[in-house]
């Protein structure tokens, strides 16, 4: 990975408060925090794997008669963080667990890690952040 970043930012819930905070979503902060470190790598696990994939146009949502088209869509976020230099990692057993097809549509740049090996590398961190 060449310079080793900062800090570690780790997203393992997918789309909790995705209705309450319409206006932003977990990433939200993570180009203030790659700014403030001096760098950030994001590491995506579990269901939130699925923020690193082409998922096409953003959908809206329907609930009763109410149409909401202004959800935060994570992977036009994740793809703003990666042009902003944030090196985005997925873990293997999150990206397997959304579908065999689900390496062929990473998005561009985002790099597959194992979990032991994401685990490995936390002591090079000199934070590592929950989000």
């Amino acid at each position: 990975m060449g310079d080793q970043a900062r800090w570690l930012l780790i997203v393992e819930k997918a789309y909790r408060g995705s209705i309450e905070t319409q206006y932003a979503d977990v990433l939200y902060c993570v180009p203030d925090l790659h700014r403030q470190s001096g760098g950030c790598d994001l590491a995506l696990r579990g269901p939130a794997a699925g923020y690193a994939l082409d998922t096409g146009p953003r959908p809206s949502l329907r609930l009763g008669g109410r149409t909401l088209d202004t959800l935060p869509h994570p992977p036009t976020s994740v793809a703003k963080l990666l042009a902003a230099g944030v090196t985005v990692l997925v873990e293997e057993d999150g990206l397997a667990a959304l579908g065999r097809t689900a390496a062929e549509r990473l998005l561009p740049g985002v790099r597959v890690i194992g979990g032991d090996d994401l685990a490995a590398r936390w002591p090079s961190y000199e934070q590592v952040w929950f989000l």
